[in-house]
């Protein structure tokens, strides 16, 4: 998807840096095609 934000954009835009202690993973994932699902949905 061309307008869709990249995992570093995404994470910055959450502010996922501020979260030391916690264990985050960001997956490229697409619901109308069905990929990436089933991998972040075992993460």
């Amino acid at each position: 998807m061309e307008q869709a934000m990249t995992p570093t954009e995404m994470a910055h835009s959450l502010g996922l840096s501020a979260l030391k202690d916690k264990k985050w993973q960001i997956f490229k994932t697409s619901a109308t095609k069905g990929t990436g699902l089933d991998e972040a949905m075992e993460w």
